[in-house]
């Protein structure tokens, strides 16, 4: 009986440094390994098609204006660019704000309901007119040469999705702060990585572009970061990581944005998966499908892995000197969290204490995504709260 409670513990360990470790270094590993043929890309006065630039808001009057010329500012020609503005049913004075531009050739949809960023885009998909559509968020900003730099990767017929760099600037919170560090440290690596190897297959919303006709209608509980890639993916198209295509946005910086974000995040995603990737498709794509579960799937269990481990630990302090040091460490880090809460609530930063805090809150907005995500209660509409 202690045997198994062994394995189940050094199971779950080795799952958690996997995740967070072991993915990147085989993914590292092997791009030093593989000899990979350099495609001979076009430039930007070479290849510039039609694109449409789709702004999904909701309640976004603090910031709609900027947003919108910072798209008119894009060094792209105007005649090929197409900026529309789709409100989510905003109750503010978004819609008002952006008819201000309306003279400048933008265009403003506007939707009474708010109903989700899938219903927006695929009510927005029916009125774009460019062969590339880029989807954004109202509060991100793109550096003015990103759709030429985005649109580049689409110079290869085999390409149906490009992600652009999105960099996060910290608002100072411990939250945002790690958030910023992880993804621009971490995640940003990962993504390249993967793209480099031909198994990228998850993007994101706030800098996304996809060739249009690669559409395909989005149910309420999808999101195009996961559902349009994964789509895109099995019509037999590559997702590319454009990294100097840049643009930058404001993490979660609160622990109510944080486990919103990471719920419907991880809700929608697992979602999708259950939805969209069957049996025959996982066998058919190997590669990709290791992907998607070193990335995205074993991550969401983190939380799952590192309570197994704390309760058989208990089971095995008898069992040696490292059993008992893995259990000290464990409780050292809950209690970091613990004070870590303590210092957000007093608006204190506490190194240390405060990363193990914001990655706990994280682990746990994840945790209870699984759970909507399993029990098919993933949210639709999209309201990131403060």
């Amino acid at each position: 009986m202690m045997s198994i409670g062994i394995l189940i513990f050094w199971l779950c360990l080795f799952f958690v440094f996997y995740t967070y470790f072991g993915y990147y270094l085989i993914l590292y590993a092997i791009d030093k390994v593989i000899k990979k043929k350099s495609r001979k890309g076009l430039n930007a006065l070479e290849w510039q098609p039609s694109v449409s630039v789709i702004v999904a808001a909701y309640d976004e009057e603090k910031v709609i204006e900027n947003r919108i010329k910072n798209l008119l500012e894009l060094d792209y020609p105007k005649d090929g660019l197409e900026i529309i503005i789709s409100s989510d049913g905003s109750i503010d004075s978004t819609v008002e704000k952006a008819r201000k531009f309306e003279d400048y050739g933008v265009k403003i949809l506007e939707f009474k309901e708010n109903r989700g960023r899938a219903a927006i885009h695929n009510d927005s998909l029916k009125v774009a007119k460019g062969d590339i559509v880029t989807f954004t968020d109202a509060d991100t900003i793109f550096e003015k040469d990103f759709v030429n730099k985005v649109i580049l990767p689409f110079s290869d017929s085999h390409v149906g999705c490009v992600v652009g760099n999105l960099i996060y600037k910290s608002t100072g919170s411990c939250i945002s702060e790690v958030e910023t560090f992880y993804y621009n440290k971490w995640e940003i690596k990962l993504k390249d990585l993967e793209s480099k190897l031909g198994i990228l297959a998850n993007g994101t919303g706030a800098c996304m572009a996809i060739r249009k006709k690669l559409f395909k209608w989005l149910a309420p509980t999808d999101d195009i970061d996961t559902t349009t890639v994964i789509d895109i993916v099995l019509q037999g198209y590559r997702v590319v990581f454009a990294k100097d295509a840049i643009a930058y946005d404001i993490p979660p910086h609160s622990f109510k944005s944080e486990l919103n974000y990471r719920i419907r995040g991880t809700s929608q995603t697992l979602s999708t998966l259950s939805k969209r990737i069957y049996l025959k498709e996982w066998v058919k794509h190997p590669f990709l499908s290791w992907s998607v579960l070193s990335h995205r799937v074993l991550r969401y269990f983190t939380l799952y892995f590192m309570a197994v481990i704390l309760i058989f630990n208990i089971f095995l302090l008898e069992e040696g000197v490292f059993y008992q040091t893995s259990f000290v460490m464990q409780i050292i880090f809950y209690v970091f969290a613990i004070l870590g809460w303590f210092g957000e609530y007093l608006k204190i930063k506490i190194p240390i204490t405060s990363t193990a805090f914001s990655f706990c809150v994280a682990m746990l907005g994840i945790m209870i995504g699984v759970a909507k995500g399993i029990t098919g209660k993933a949210p639709a509409s999209y309201k990131m709260q403060d």
